[in-house]
């Protein structure tokens, strides 16, 4: 972070912005276009910069201190918020690693009235989810020599230098969680085993300082965990149950998060075609989210308590494996109706929310999946679908939603659903048709959520994992094109930041 005008900083490359409609309105570099005797305005003048969101001109200028100028249109200012700052900058800095630049500098949209913090943090997200890359397993990496390196926040002035720090530091905290959940969602499942997952756990509570208890099969059947036993017996893989617990401010409220982690998902006897099996092991993005996200907090040092339950396991097939029409105890004591072995998700789900219950008596208790694909059907992969018990709840995840760009919608909870699961042999059918499937798999697990207990289930089915195809229409910079997204991480932080006190 610096605090000099424009003209005088020396950088390989000054990304510039401007509004589409009001093209004339740039005083913040009217200093920096006189030394270069106007060029910038004539350029604007002439129609060449139109400043249509994300449109890009590059400019080789002598005499001041950048040696390129990246102007960057952020569209109608109606329009304008911190995810198009977060965009800007990861278009910003692919065009610098494409052109092999390693240093840039960014101004900090002060003209535009934004908080100084948070562009800061939206930039330094932009740039550094912007860049990722899931190249492990490639012999051929591209070059380090023609990486970004360094990137420099120009400050419209002194006052708002400290402000941009803090902005930069949890900015960079965060993106690089999101990264590392995105890498451990890439992973294939020969190299993300529960076991493997685990050992991740134990090396972030070991960087962090946050406690950790990993349950062994032992340990979870002496839990009594029949559920998530059930899925796990069609694998070797034996299953393991992280319990990290992160106490940023003893008394504080402790906000419980529970997250799937099924590290590869054939669908048991009612198996997945070829196609639907491809990325199945992605299908262990909410145990990851929920692990960078204890991580992020436990970083950031918030002055609240957290708890987060990751059960993990294998759905495969074998002559132990759990079939349709099975019953199953769960840790609860109420009998589920096994009606396809390829609805497991919720059967670990259910096991890990009377867990936490029942050890952590959370204030509130969240719990993120990629549960269902009715949710793509409904909310495509641009948002999350979300239900609750308590609608304050979803107001605080929706509004952490639309600051950092992870977007979620609410659906119904009502009662009427809890008919698709009536079961004649047992307490509840594992699964309620076909219509509203996102919503009967909520009403599932709410089915072993205690009385008065604060619940939110996010289901991340659409949103975990990109698709080149789909990745062509999505066109948002800060998105790899294919793999994990590393979403509900900055979700679930901010959330919980919502509670803290201040």
């Amino acid at each position: 972070m610096v605090a000099r005008p424009l003209q005088e900083l020396e950088t390989e490359m000054l990304v510039l912005t401007v509004f589409e409609d009001e093209l004339n309105n740039h005083d913040y570099f009217h200093a920096l276009d006189e030394k270069l005797g106007g060029k910038i305005a004539r350029i604007i003048e002439s129609g060449e910069i139109q400043g249509k969101f994300r449109e890009f001109t590059i400019m080789h200028v002598e005499g001041i201190g950048p040696k390129r100028i990246l102007m960057m249109g952020l569209g109608k200012r109606k329009d304008f918020s911190l995810d198009r700052i977060r965009s800007i900058a990861a278009n910003s800095s692919r065009y610098a690693r494409r052109i092999h630049i390693k240093e840039m500098a960014i101004h900090d949209f002060s003209a535009t009235g934004v908080d100084a913090s948070d562009s800061a943090e939206s930039i330094m997200e932009g740039v550094l989810l912007g860049m990722y890359r899931f190249d492990k397993y490639k012999s051929k990496k591209k070059s380090p020599s023609k990486l970004l390196e360094s990137v420099t926040i120009v400050a419209g002035s002194d006052a708002s230098v400290s402000a941009l720090q803090t902005g930069a530091m949890k900015g960079s905290n965060l993106a690089e969680s999101a990264n590392f959940v995105r890498d451990l969602v890439n992973e294939p499942a020969c190299f993300m085993t529960p076991a493997i997952f685990a050992q991740r756990a134990e090396e972030v509570a070991q960087k962090t300082g946050v406690a950790i208890q990993v349950l062994d099969q032992a340990a979870i059947e002496a839990e009594g965990m029949g559920a998530f036993l059930a899925v796990a017996k069609g694998s070797d893989e034996p299953p393991k149950m992280v319990v990290m617990e992160y106490t940023g401010k003893p008394g504080a409220k402790k906000i419980g998060i529970v997250g799937k982690g099924v590290t590869f998902d054939s669908g048991g006897y009612d198996i997945k075609p070829s196609a639907g099996m491809l990325r199945m092991y992605g299908d262990m993005a909410g145990a990851a989210a929920t692990l960078g996200t204890i991580q992020a907090i436990a970083q950031q040092k918030l002055p609240i308590n957290v708890v987060a339950v990751m059960p993990l396991a294998e759905n495969l097939v074998n002559g132990k494996a759990f079939k349709p029409s099975d019953i199953l105890t769960s840790m609860s004591g109420k009998t589920i109706e096994v009606l396809n072995t390829d609805a497991e998700g919720r059967l670990l789900l259910c096991d890990a929310l009377t867990y936490i219950q029942k050890h952590h008596q959370p204030d509130v208790v969240v719990d993120i999946a990629t549960l269902t694909g009715a949710a793509i059907i409904a909310l495509g992969r641009t948002v999350s679908a979300v239900l609750t018990n308590e609608d304050a709840l979803y107001q605080r995840l929706f509004k952490a939603g639309e600051y950092c760009g992870e977007r979620v919608w609410q659906l119904p909870l009502y009662e009427e659903f809890r008919s698709q699961l009536v079961s004649d042999v047992a307490d509840i059918e594992s699964v309620g048709g076909r219509s509203a499937g996102t919503i009967t798999a909520a009403v599932f697990l709410k089915e072993f959520i205690n009385e008065g207990q604060p619940w939110m289930h996010i289901d991340i089915a659409g949103t975990s994992m990109m698709e080149e195809e789909i990745a062509r229409y999505v066109k948002n910079p800060y998105l790899p094109k294919e793999g994990g997204t590393g979403t509900g991480t900055r979700l679930l932080y901010h959330f919980v930041e919502s509670f803290v006190e201040s």
